[in-house]
């Protein structure tokens, strides 16, 4: 009966919050984009956790796993969609090597720093530490797109060729974060404290490619027939869980599973736009579930996590800004790009958030320290990008709502 209860509250507040206007132009611009990304649903599930009310109990929140699954395999198919080939080619080529090389180099600046922060300030063994830098320094190379598309919405300026370079590495970096979340459990086998073995890796690699080619085939194959529209909502459904759960029988990533599943599905299915569109329209309801779960597990009780949660902050802001002052020189645009144009790219979002859960899912017992570093950042990196984007820009002028209809509400 708890269980059931549980479900129809967190349902009942996603829908809710789902159908929230969340940008009140009245309040700072920082907080606006904390709101837009939903991290108050993380305290809301801390409230309604272990922490809070205890409504959501360790055996609830074992029974709701397999809803993580599902939202990572959703999240990953939605992902994979947006990559068509063919649209992609006519990007620019210099801005895909200006992404790559900012991104990876976030990721050598920022896992050192914490796998030596985490030796010097835990006791922690070295295989947990490995992994906690890994996974930490995979999630600090997403970028969101939030607090460029709150400045966008709320000012005019001059140098959109900036504005479009900060725009591309933002949609582009996730590739870059899942390929090395991906290289992490590649290094570091799920069945327990076994040491790497290069056969047992590449057998899972290629399950997780397998799988995701097969629920692909699947969802292209379903629609090639006449269906309606409600046949494809299933069609949808069916694969997302689908390949979830295969994920979880597996023990797989669902996040890269349904990544792999939506790559495939946007250059080889007709139906693409639709399933593009229908799957962005349920993604925040989905993604509330989810911060909800992942706070109401959330337990803030190592002193030590503070100081690395401190020092991943630092590393990441000064990783970006130097990623991109050394991309920006190796590669020469056509426009001036300010050396500290690496600021505009602070803001983490919600992949960072869905690869910090992945990693829960099989490392329960680092869940913790994962969550807390991410979600703290994630606050502080939320509420300074805005303004940070601000300077950026040349001439920033506030666009007047008086006279012109808001465009930042939130289509139904």
């Amino acid at each position: 009966m708890k269980l059931l209860i549980t479900i129809i509250t967190i349902t009942i507040i996603a829908l809710i919050g789902s159908r929230l206007t969340f940008l009140n132009r009245k309040l700072p611009l920082g907080f606006r984009n904390i709101i837009f990304t939903g991290t108050e649903y993380i305290f809301i599930g801390v409230f309604l956790g272990k922490m809070g009310l205890n409504m959501i109990d360790p055996e609830i929140l074992t029974s709701l796993e397999p809803f993580l699954f599902f939202g990572l395999s959703w999240i990953g198919f939605l992902f994979g969609l947006q990559f068509d080939f063919k649209s992609l080619r006519n990007l620019p080529k210099l801005f895909f090597s200006i992404s790559a090389i900012q991104a990876f180099l976030t990721f050598l600046a920022v896992t050192p720093v914490i796998f030596f922060s985490l030796k010097t300030f835990s006791t922690l063994p070295e295989r947990t530490v490995l992994i906690l830098s890994f996974a930490l320094g995979s999630a600090s190379v997403c970028t969101a797109q939030s607090a460029l598309a709150i400045v966008s919405n709320n000012y005019r300026f001059k140098n959109r060729k900036l504005f479009s370079l900060l725009h591309y590495i933002a949609g582009i970096d996730g590739i870059f974060a899942l390929a090395l979340f991906a290289l992490t459990f590649f290094i570091f086998p799920l069945s327990g404290n076994i040491k790497f073995n290069l056969m047992h890796s590449l057998k899972w690699l290629l399950l997780a490619v397998t799988i995701g080619i097969i629920t692909a085939l699947i969802f292209i194959i379903l629609s090639r027939v006449k269906f309606s529209q409600q046949e494809f909502i299933v069609f949808i459904l069916g694969t997302v869980l689908f390949g979830g759960g295969l994920a979880m029988k597996t023990n797989n990533s669902p996040l890269l599973i349904g990544f792999i599943c939506g790559l495939i599905t946007a250059n080889l299915c007709r139906h693409r736009l639709r399933a593009l569109e229908m799957m962005a329209y349920s993604e925040r309801s989905i993604y509330i579930i989810m911060l909800v779960i992942i706070g109401a597990g959330w337990k803030l009780d190592s002193n030590f996590i503070l100081i690395i949660t401190g020092f991943y902050f630092l590393s990441r802001l000064l990783a970006k800004l130097a990623g991109v002052f050394a991309a920006t020189r190796s590669f020469k645009s056509d426009f001036h790009v300010p050396w500290n144009t690496g600021l505009g790219l602070l803001s983490e979002g919600g992949f960072a958030i869905a690869i910090i859960i992945s990693f829960s899912l099989f490392y329960p017992s680092l869940s913790d320290y994962m969550v807390t570093v991410v979600i703290i950042s994630m606050i502080l990196n939320e509420f300074i990008s805005p303004k940070l984007i601000l300077s950026l820009l040349e001439d920033p002028n506030p666009i007047d709502f008086r006279e012109q209809p808001d465009i930042t509400k939130k289509n139904k």
